[in-house]
């Protein structure tokens, strides 16, 4: 059975269950053709008991499907603070966010999350803080504007939450 079957089948059971408790479908990995992990997520977060019932709800759906070996293995877990965004969702939760952006041509930049729709997002560069020189504290220098980002979602290769300590 191919990949795209099982993901559309998959995505077919849950999606009932996943809109009956305010959650979405980020990603769902096959790996090897064993390993099932799927990644699911909230606007407002995401609680273990929700993995929970939603893997056992998948499992009972998987067991005796023939889609998966009998020795599969099922994860089911938020999508983790590190793992890049993948659905529109994802940014409208992160908005005020900076982001670490890489596009499809290579291009990489970190820049905040001002708005995101369901076709794309607007950013803002994040001006990094100058150390204030004594010396000169009278000779204010006017700063440029920040740049300004308007990319649509097929523009970006992998978007990841930035944490600043």
């Amino acid at each position: 059975m191919s990949v795209e079957t099982v993901n559309s089948k998959i995505e077919e059971w849950l999606q009932p269950v996943l809109n009956e408790k305010n959650l979405f479908l980020v990603e769902i990995r096959f790996i090897l053709g064993r390993k099932l992990e799927v990644y699911i997520d909230s606007d407002t977060g995401i609680h273990i008991d929700d993995c929970a019932s939603t893997s056992r709800f998948l499992e009972s759906h998987l067991d005796g499907s023939g889609l998966v070996p009998d020795n599969y293995i099922l994860e089911v877990s938020s999508p983790g603070m590190d793992n890049p965004l993948k659905v529109p969702r994802q940014y409208k939760r992160r908005i005020g966010r900076i982001l670490e952006i890489v596009k499809n041509d290579g291009t990489m930049f970190e820049a905040q999350l001002m708005e995101a729709d369901n076709e794309k997002i607007k950013l803002q560069e994040v001006r990094e803080e100058k150390k204030k020189n004594k010396k000169n504290k009278n000779n204010i220098q006017a700063e440029e504007p920040l740049k300004e980002y308007i990319l649509n979602y097929d523009e970006i290769k992998k978007a990841v939450l930035q944490f600043k300590f």
